[in-house]
């Protein structure tokens, strides 16, 4: 689904304002992977429930 957003993006915004766009979704996991270090220093898990908060709301979109 995030494939999807960043290729309609870059049809209607051009490759300038998707790479932005790239650029948040990346600060977005590496905000919540470090949060998720902090509260509980699990490595692996850690990166899926990362992966989850950042790539997650596909699920909700596409059930």
């Amino acid at each position: 689904m995030t494939i999807i957003a960043l290729i309609v993006n870059a049809s209607f915004s051009g490759a300038r304002w998707t790479v932005i766009t790239v650029g948040c979704f990346a600060a977005w996991f590496i905000v919540a992977l470090t949060a998720i270090f902090i509260r509980d220093g699990s490595g692996s898990g850690a990166v899926r429930r990362a992966y989850v908060a950042t790539f997650g709301w596909g699920d909700y979109v596409t059930p």
